[in-house]
């Protein structure tokens, strides 16, 4: 079951990391950088992932258990870390 608090907390990080997402894809759109891109990418990924276990706790609550909507996140933030590191080598 998800607490109010952490709705609220889901959306605030939501909120922001949109924002972040939103400063990086506009530097990539002045630089055409494609590393850039591929940190905005990266980063949508991960800030989806990082409150997948949240949103399936409101939205999926009687089809997902809660040990499997962790799973899910946590294998929806792996690529987009992975991505981010491919950013940054890159």
């Amino acid at each position: 079951m998800v607490t109010n608090l952490e709705a609220i907390l889901a959306v605030v990080v939501y909120l922001l990391g949109g924002t972040f997402i939103i400063f990086v894809y506009e530097a990539y759109q002045r630089t055409h950088q494609k590393n850039l891109l591929y940190l905005a990418i990266g980063l949508f990924i991960m800030i989806f992932g990082s409150n997948f276990d949240t949103l399936a706790g409101i939205i999926l609550a009687d089809y997902i258990s809660v040990e499997a909507s962790k799973v899910v996140a946590l294998g929806i933030e792996i690529p987009g870390i992975l991505i981010m590191l491919y950013s940054a080598i890159k």
